[in-house]
C-alpha cells in the first residue's frame, strides 16, 4: 500500500513536471515574433535618403505601428504618433502614460520640426496615447474623433490645438489635403482573457481621459482611414485590417499604407473581400504594410513582427504577396525611422 502511494505521488509529480514544462514552452513560443524579417530582406529598400527633399517630392518615414510621417520639404503630416510603446508587462498589469524623454528623442531623430497636423485613426492607446504630447511639443494641431479629443483634453492640450474631424470633409495643410474616410477596426480578438472588442454600452471616451490610466480605458471611439492628396499624387492610409464596403468606390491611390495585423487569422472570405475593397478598388502602384510590428518593444531598437500570441506575420505577408504578385503591385516594408521618397 505504501509503495502504491509512493508510485502515485511520483507519477503525479512527473505529470506536473511535464505539464509545467509544456506550459513554459508554450508561453515561450507565444511571446516570440510571429515571423523572421530575414525572409523579407528584398522588400526593404534600405535607402534612407539624407538629402533635402526636392520640390514636388514626398518623403515618408515609418515610425512603427501606424505612425507615418509625410514630408514635402515644407509641411509635415503625421498619423497617430505612438512612440512611448510601453512593455507588455506594463500594458497588461499597470497604468500607462506617455514618456516625454522617449517622445522628444523620437521627434529629434525623425527630424519632426515642421509638423502641422497629427491625424489619429482611432483612440486605442497604441494610436492615441502620445498624440496630444506630440502636438504640444511640436505646436501642431491634433485631429481626431470626439474620443481622441477627450484624450487630448485629459492630457492638458488646449481646445484651440485640436479639431474633431468630419468624415468626407477635406482638411488642407500646406500642399497636403487630407480627407477622413469611415472605416472599421480589425475584428475583435481575445488575448490572455482580455478582448479589444468595444463595449456597446461604452463605445466612446466621453470625458477627458487623464493619464496614467489602464490601456483598456482608451476606447476605440470609431475607426478612420485617410485619403491624402498632394498635387496629382494620392495616398491612402488604412491602419486597421477591416473595411467599410464601398468606401473606396470613387477614389484611386498611387500608394497604399495597408494594415495587415491579424489578416491571416480572419476567415478566407473576409480576406478576399478585404483585398477587393482595398487593393482592387484603389489600384495602387505601391503597398507599404503597416501595423505589423511588436509595439511592446521600443522604437530605438530594430522592429520585430507582432508576437505569436496574437498574430502571424509570415502568413499575413504571404497572403498579401500572393495577391500583389498576381496584380504586379510593388510591396515594400520599412524599418523604424527608415525613409523612402514616394514620388
Amino acid at each position: 500500500m505504501i509503495q502504491y502511494l509512493k508510485n502515485n505521488r511520483l507519477q503525479a509529480l512527473f505529470r506536473g513536471f511535464l505539464f509545467g514544462t509544456f506550459a513554459l514552452m508554450s508561453l515561450h513560443c507565444a511571446f516570440r515574433p510571429s515571423g523572421d524579417l530575414k525572409g523579407y530582406e528584398s522588400y526593404f529598400p534600405h535607402e534612407n535618403p539624407n538629402t533635402s527633399i526636392q520640390k514636388g517630392k514626398i518623403r515618408v518615414t515609418f515610425l512603427g505601428t501606424t505612425s507615418i510621417l509625410l514630408d514635402d520639404g515644407e509641411t509635415q503630416v503625421l498619423t497617430d504618433g505612438f512612440f512611448t510603446r510601453p512593455s507588455l508587462w506594463k500594458t497588461a498589469f499597470t497604468k500607462i502614460e506617455s514618456d516625454p524623454v522617449t517622445l522628444t528623442s523620437v521627434l529629434e531623430k525623425a527630424k519632426i520640426n515642421r509638423l502641422k497636423g497629427i491625424f489619429v485613426c482611432h483612440s486605442h492607446y497604441d494610436h492615441a496615447m502620445d498624440a496630444p504630447f506630440v502636438a504640444k511639443f511640436t505646436k501642431s494641431k491634433l485631429y481626431g474623433s470626439n474620443s481622441t479629443i477627450n484624450v487630448g483634453l485629459g492630457a492638458g492640450l488646449d481646445k484651440e490645438n485640436m479639431e474633431e474631424f468630419q468624415v468626407g470633409k477635406p482638411i488642407k495643410l500646406g500642399k497636403f489635403t487630407i480627407t477622413v474616410l469611415e472605416s472599421k477596426h480589425t475584428p475583435p480578438f481575445r488575448i490572455l482573457g482580455k478582448t479589444n472588442a468595444t463595449d456597446p454600452n461604452f463605445p466612446n471616451i466621453t470625458t477627458p481621459l487623464v493619464p496614467p490610466v489602464k490601456a483598456l480605458e482608451y476606447i476605440e471611439g470609431g475607426t478612420f482611414d485617410f485619403f491624402i492628396q498632394h498635387g496629382k499624387n494620392k495616398i491612402v492610409i488604412k491602419s486597421s485590417t477591416n473595411f467599410v464596403k464601398g468606401a473606396y468606390d470613387k477614389i484611386k491611390a498611387d500608394v497604399l499604407f495597408l494594415g495587415i495585423a491579424q489578416l491571416s487569422l480572419q476567415p478566407k472570405p473576409f480576406q478576399e473581400e478585404y483585398f477587393e475593397e482595398t487593393i482592387q478598388k484603389l489600384n495602387p502602384k505601391l503597398i507599404i504594410p503597416i501595423h505589423w510590428d511588436n509595439f511592446f518593444k521600443p522604437l530605438n531598437k530594430p522592429l520585430e513582427p507582432n508576437l505569436k500570441l496574437g498574430d502571424d506575420f509570415d502568413a499575413n505577408m504571404q497572403e498579401l504577396l500572393k495577391r500583389t504578385s498576381k496584380d504586379q503591385i510593388q510591396v515594400q516594408l520599412l524599418q523604424g525611422f527608415e525613409s523612402l521618397d514616394l514620388f
